[in-house]
């Protein structure tokens, strides 16, 4: 079972997303770099074709972008989600938020918080506005504890 700290959920990055915006912008050099050598030799259809295939390229990916875009988007609402109920119990136990821990990075009913040495399970009511924790017994005993940087 693995349980994530309220730092590595408000902390998580997403490199791949920088990486696909680096390409994104290397294509579109490539693109003006093929549009220039198309004006200057309009006669040699080669970089027509370059220029066209790139274009095609570029709305693939930036399509690509978008959808995961609107992933990420849902899963940043999710992980706030998460990140309020931890924040709730801190208070209402007296800890840190550095001493709260989640099993899941997306809210739904069951999903355990661990405080201390103490793991309790999160019941939601249907409309999402409130919880109740009741205390709770795992039955798989190693438990991974994953810190922000990990």
């Amino acid at each position: 079972m693995t349980f994530y700290s309220y730092a590595y959920l408000t902390h998580q990055n997403s490199h791949h997303t920088l990486l696909q915006l680096t390409v994104i912008g290397i294509i579109i050099l490539i693109i003006a770099g093929l549009s220039w050598l198309w004006y200057r030799h309009k006669t040699d259809l080669k970089y027509r074709d370059l220029f066209i295939i790139m274009v095609l390229i570029l709305c693939l990916l930036i399509g690509i972008q978008y959808n995961e875009f609107q992933s990420l988007r849902s899963s940043f609402s999710q992980k706030s989600q998460v990140t309020q109920i931890m924040q709730r119990v801190a208070e209402e136990k007296g800890v840190a938020t550095t001493a709260v821990w989640s099993n899941t990075a997306t809210v739904s009913s069951g999903m355990l918080i661990a405080v201390q040495h103490h793991i309790y399970n999160v019941t939601l009511n249907p409309d999402g506005n409130s919880y109740t924790l009741t205390n709770a017994t795992p039955i798989t005993q190693p438990i991974k504890y994953v810190k922000e940087g990990q």
